[in-house]
């Protein structure tokens, strides 16, 4: 998952107001009669599942540090390893000792070797070359080249601490409890397709489920192997009697793994998750309330950020939607800035794919997925049409929030193959825009030519669910993707298509003067909801009954 530059910038990272003076890094140098770190002992012993679980000892939340003091906003913020704020009481530094540790060699004036290089000082080895840079003496931790030891020393803070506790960043007026009564007939199988995960990240997201889950909606949490040669079955059933882990031998793909694992579910709900998330509190009781009124939901929560070098941080988003543009890329809108905070679920012309609640039974109905894609990407789309345009609907609740690690290809665990990912693009076109398939050429020209395979049982398929025209699509549910029909460009191509203004932020096919004005949208959603209403909702012509599931 990568959302828009636009509407979720990089979180800044909060100043350090005070600072532990036995840290690592460039303040070691202070650091007197610091006593070694004890050998790991053995695994503590685990309560039985059913037992309440007790809060971890974590370092401070961003929200309960202390403000800064004057003018040290504009200092650059020294990343701690996570056992010094746990284990330390944390001491002020004065601002001349902070500026000298600061400018300070991490090794008294001896350089530091690189791998094939050398420097001043570990920071100094990338040469803006990033993490293949960084050897020798120095490793990578945390986005950035530090010394060897002191990046041992926060990898190993990351494992003595089971999970990141994030502070509650659900909107006011969110339910203190649910009635149980309405769940009684759901029991939820949670399915995580992994492949190179970080074992703190994945051990990370189990433990937050298990502690913020309640144990008597849980079926099983379905743990697939995605042709990983060290499973961790061993760990992740030690975490938990209901953990099951699938291991396939040779990777076949988030698409494939995901469908694995709802093959082997027993749950009346699958939730789909990933192996770099924290979930919030009460996250999952929003999603099912969302489901018990309507079972042709796809419910999502609200995913915040988890910035990709700091796995123990944690930042609020604020109200979007999810969307496409008409090369099929995944981006974030907050269409005329109209979102407001607010605990009240709403729709959304989209879902990022990765992490949502749906009923099992509906999810088999449609058909998912195409198992001629490979690899990763495109399931989005297809989940996106198939649900919006089939009968059911898309919906982001505010009231269930999960931290979600944000990654960029350079941080990503595994390699995707671009050319791949658009011959999935390529298939689903050629299925779900018959009518607009020209609009989706024009921005992915690379499509051209791709040779078709195994699509007769998905046009066949198609036609059985008698699922809406794109054409509705765009009049009802995504107004800045039909606004945006005549306005599309491309960066790179010469002629009529190539883009004559800076693009949007965030965007690739529209111009920043091209994107849908505000009022526009406010009338137009306006106008679609006042038909909904006289028609009696956006599926009325629908023949299914809703409630046969």
């Amino acid at each position: 998952l990568k959302p828009s530059a636009s509407a979720l910038r990089d979180p800044v990272p909060p100043s350090p107001a005070a600072i532990d003076p036995c840290g690592a890094g460039a303040c070691r140098r202070w650091c007197c009669g610091r006593a070694p770190r004890a050998p790991s002992s053995s695994p503590r012993p685990r309560a039985p599942t059913s037992a309440p679980r007790p809060a971890p000892r974590l370092p401070q939340r961003a929200d309960e540090r202390a403000a800064p003091a004057p003018g040290a906003a504009a200092l650059p913020a020294l990343a701690l390893p996570a056992l010094a704020l746990q284990r330390h009481r944390l001491w002020p530094l004065p601002l001349p000792l902070l500026l000298l540790a600061l400018g300070a060699p991490q090794r008294g004036a001896a350089e530091v070797h690189c791998g094939g290089h050398s420097a001043d000082a570990c920071a100094g080895c990338p040469q803006g070359n990033g993490q293949p840079w960084c050897n020798g003496d120095c490793a990578w931790s945390g986005g950035r080249c530090v010394l060897r030891e002191d990046a041992e020393e926060e990898e190993q803070a990351e494992v003595d601490v089971p999970f990141p506790f994030p502070p509650d960043t659900r909107p006011k007026g969110c339910p203190k409890e649910y009635d149980e009564a309405q769940f009684k007939d759901l029991k939820v199988s949670v399915v995580l397709p992994w492949l190179k995960e970080k074992w703190v990240h994945l051990r990370g997201t189990m433990e937050a489920l298990l502690h913020f889950t309640p144990d008597h909606l849980i079926e099983e949490y379905i743990f697939v192997s995605d042709g990983n040669s060290d499973t961790k079955e061993k760990e992740l059933m030690a975490l938990s009697s209901k953990v099951k882990v699938i291991a396939l031998p040779t990777r076949q793909g988030l698409i494939r793994a995901k469908m694995r694992g709802v093959e082997e579910a027993k749950g009346s709900v699958i939730v789909f998750m990933e192996g770099h998330c924290i979930v919030n509190k009460d996250w999952l009781q929003p999603l099912l309330h969302r489901i018990v009124l309507d079972p042709k939901a796809l419910a999502m929560p609200a995913l915040d950020i988890i910035p990709q070098e700091n796995w123990h941080a944690y930042h609020r988003t604020p109200p979007i939607i999810w969307r496409y543009e008409w090369n099929m890329n995944l981006v974030t809108s907050s269409p005329g800035h109209t979102s407001r905070e607010s605990p009240e679920a709403y729709l959304t012309p989209g879902t990022s794919g990765g992490i949502f609640a749906i009923k099992r039974e509906w999810f088999l109905y449609l058909g998912l997925f195409d198992v001629g894609m490979l690899e990763w990407g495109g399931d989005h789309f297809e989940l996106t049409m198939k649900v919006w345009r089939c009968g059911g609907l898309i919906e982001i609740v505010p009231c269930s929030r999960i931290g979600h690690l944000f990654r960029d290809p350079e941080h990503r665990p595994y390699p995707v193959e671009v050319n791949q990912v658009v011959a999935n693009y390529n298939r689903l076109a050629n299925i779900w825009l018959k009518d607009h398939l020209e609009y989706f050429y024009r921005m992915k020209p690379e499509a051209r030519g791709m040779q078709l395979e195994g699509m007769e049982a998905l046009h066949e398929h198609h036609a059985e669910l008698q699922c809406k025209s794109m054409a509705w699509y765009l009049d009802n549910i995504d107004h800045e993707m039909k606004y945006e029909m005549d306005k599309i460009c491309h960066p790179f191509v010469n002629g009529k298509d190539k883009c004559k203004g800076a693009l949007a932020p965030g965007r690739f096919t529209i111009t920043r003067e091209s994107q849908m004005p505000r009022d526009v949208y406010i009338r137009t959603r306006a106008e679609v909801e006042a038909g909904w209403n006289e028609s009696g909702g956006m599926h009325a012509d629908l023949k299914k009954d809703r409630s046969e599931l």
